[in-house]
């Protein structure tokens, strides 16, 4: 002991160095907390300034309508709020669920090396939606890692991140990994059996006449087309074009037959489309065929309620088969699409309807049937009266009105009280389609007569790429903290987050109220509690009651200008008494490398008193997974977690990007719930 003194008689001031070093860990440790962490309404600074640096970027690389070119700002898309949302559910995931003690570890450096990799590998292979998560993720990781934890720090760090990600991927891949172009990807989901000739030639007439981002005067448009083809066994394989004039090549060499036996694997196909489906965008589907696998019903659903893309049918008459159409009206009213009848040979008169979508389009109102005012003279039918308010902001206003039978009629007036003349009518169904370019703000009317007990559908929406419009996400308890979540349990009380999209100040933020609404578009009940957040000025706070059936939102408000305004939410929410969600939702679980082999793991719960007993099953996308059997659950208790492990093996021959969506479906007793689950192969994994 003597002798160790002796050589080192310095060892009281190296004590206290190294005390000093552990108090400045300690202390890092606590600013770090102090600053990423949420806490009451502190605004967490990794999500502060990674959003006001991607709209400075935005500003400058989005681009110019044609005659501008002044170098001033531009109002940014709406679809590029949509993509910014998606950073911000990831950033508040993981302050909630990464561990701060392994952030300030030495590893989080080299994690943050490859998860910029990941990230321009994601955007150079259409990854888009996957790939903003994980770069939200990338960012908390990056500031947690920070020895600095000053507000200008913060800034450079963020500007440093952004422009490296844009330096490797180049302006174009950027403006459409952040949809800063306000152009979407398009998806045809497209039968192909021998009596489906004339539609596809007229399907060709739509494409033909839609724009890209690079055609359009105001870089709206698609950048992306999909096209997955299906018939009685087959369907698929999807396929992607960037270029439009191979999309149309392809179309031309479509090989149509078979058919015959009426029903065709319609959901099928759709599940092959949505699987390759980006965020955001549509999918059209073309069939003169009723369905007969109805049992893929809540993997379509789920999937296009997950990526938020609105079903739109184009159904025409086949004269050896009477269809069933249900199936496909369930589908389009739980996702804010459309059931379009009509002949074949109209289907080229949609261009208009397909276009508006490209441009970016914003539902002000939509429903089934209509509530009765009156009987019309002649004691017929039923009239229906829809009003719906016009803003001045809305640039193109477009209505589709959809009948059961020819006899349904309908007439558009404006606010000055003029008839407004419809530029398509259906031959089939009295179908009818208005495009108004510059509409007159007020309150408009949609009359409709129809038979009486006839069911008609509508739907109103404001075309524009800066359109007025708002996302939201739902948070649910963790560990004392919220999270985002997709679960609803029918009778519980919910907060969400609601964000308006658009130029700052466009409406009078003390004004607005926001609604539930059923998909038939009846008012369910009002967000009694729905304020400004202290967060950010496009944030609102709102809490209200799960209701039992599927629901979307309504905002009303008012313009800057003092107009009324309403808009009504593109995705819906289908209440369950059952949840299923990932055991692990730290977002570098859902990264994987080619040629390994693991377990995906997932826990359900259920709050049902009708049974105990479930089946689970899953969609198995690229045969990722090792097994396919549905699992029985048994004997499974109220409020008990259960956990389900799927086995996979990744082929090291699957290409580098590849993203695969799982997903899983549990059903039993009054219990039907659905959780998709994406993944996504790089070699760059961490």
């Amino acid at each position: 002991s003597s002798g160790i003194n002796a050589e080192w008689p310095l060892r009281p001031g190296i004590h206290f160095l190294f005390s000093a070093l552990r108090c400045a860990m300690i202390l890092r440790s606590v600013v770090y907390l102090l600053l990423l962490l949420p806490s009451g309404i502190v605004a967490s600074p990794t999500l502060g300034a990674t959003m006001t640096k991607l709209k400075q970027v935005a500003q400058i690389t989005a681009p110019r309508p044609v005659g501008r070119q002044d170098g001033g700002t531009v109002p940014l898309r709406t679809s590029f709020f949509k993509a910014l949302g998606d950073v911000e559910r990831s950033i508040k995931l993981a302050e909630v669920t990464v561990n701060p003690k392994k952030l300030l570890s030495s590893t989080a450096r080299k994690s943050l090396l490859q998860l910029r990799k990941v990230i321009v590998s994601a955007a150079r292979n259409g990854n888009y939606r996957i790939g903003r998560e994980i770069f939200g993720y990338a960012r908390y990781i990056e500031d947690g890692s920070s020895l600095s934890r000053s507000r200008k720090r913060f800034r450079r760090d963020s500007e440093d991140f952004i422009n490296y990600i844009k330096d490797k991927i180049g302006d174009q891949t950027f403006n459409q990994f952040f949809n800063i172009e306000s152009g979407t990807s398009l998806t045809f989901v497209l039968d192909t059996t021998g009596s489906m000739v004339e539609d596809i030639h007229q399907v060709q007439n739509i494409v033909r006449e839609l724009s890209t981002p690079e055609e359009d005067d105001m870089g709206s448009g698609f950048y992306n087309f999909l096209l997955a083809p299906f018939k009685d066994p087959d369907y698929g394989p999807v396929e992607s074009y960037i270029d439009k004039a191979e999309f149309l090549s392809a179309l031309e060499a479509l090989t149509v037959n078979g058919g015959g036996d009426c029903d065709e694997l319609v959901l099928k196909g759709m599940i092959e489309g949505l699987e390759e489906t980006e965020a955001y965008s549509p999918v059209f589907v073309f069939t003169d065929a009723g369905t007969k696998d109805k049992d893929e019903y809540d993997n379509v659903l789920s999937l296009s309620q997950n990526l938020l893309s609105p079903l739109f049918f184009f159904i025409t008459p086949s004269e050896e088969c009477p269809k069933n159409i249900s199936t496909y009206e369930e589908l389009a009213s739980e996702t804010s699409g459309q059931v379009i009848s009509i002949t074949k040979e109209e289907i080229g008169e949609m261009n208009g309807m397909v276009k508006a979508v490209g441009i970016g389009s914003s539902t002000l109102t939509s429903g089934t049937e209509g509530q009765v005012s009156s009987r019309d003279k002649r004691n017929t039918g039923e009239v229906h009266d829809i009003t719906f308010e016009c803003d001045n902001t809305v640039t193109k206003l477009l209505v589709t009105v959809n009948f059961q039978t020819p006899t349904g009629a309908s007439y558009l007036v404006s606010p000055d009280s003029n008839m407004v003349y419809p530029t398509f009518v259906s031959a089939l169904t009295n179908m009818r389609l208005y495009e108004i370019l510059d509409p007159r703000p007020g309150t408009w009317s949609l009359k409709a007569i129809t038979d009486i007990g006839d069911r008609f559908t509508y739907k109103v929406n404001s075309v524009s790429p800066t359109n007025i419009d708002f996302d939201f996400y739902l948070l649910q308890e963790y560990r004392g903290r919220e999270i985002p979540t997709d679960n609803a349990i029918p009778g519980e009380v919910m907060k969400l987050k609601l964000n308006i999209l658009g130029e700052d100040g466009a409406i009078k933020s003390n004004m607005s109220e926001l609604y539930l609404m059923d998909t038939a578009g009846n008012v369910i009940s009002t967000v009694q509690t729905f304020t400004l957040s202290e967060e950010f000025s496009y944030q609102y706070d709102g809490v209200f009651i799960v209701p039992t059936e599927t629901f979307k939102f309504m905002l009303y408000g008012e313009t800057r200008e003092g107009h009324p305004f309403t808009r009504t939410s593109q995705g819906t929410i289908t209440p369950s008494y059952g949840v299923i969600q990932s055991s692990n939702s730290v977002t570098s679980k859902r990264m994987i490398r080619p040629g390994s082999r693991g377990n995906f793991y997932f826990k359900f719960e259920h709050y049902s008193d009708t049974t105990n007993d479930f089946i689970i099953t899953f969609t198995n996308p690229g045969n990722i997974l090792t097994t396919s059997s549905p699992i029985q659950l048994n004997d499974i208790r109220k409020k008990r977690s259960k956990l389900i492990r799927l086995p996979y093996n990744i082929s090291h021959s699957v290409p580098e990007g590849s993203e695969y969506r799982i997903t899983i479906v549990a059903s039993g007793g009054d219990i039907r719930v659905s959780y998709v689950y994406p993944v996504l192969v790089t070699r760059f994994a961490v």
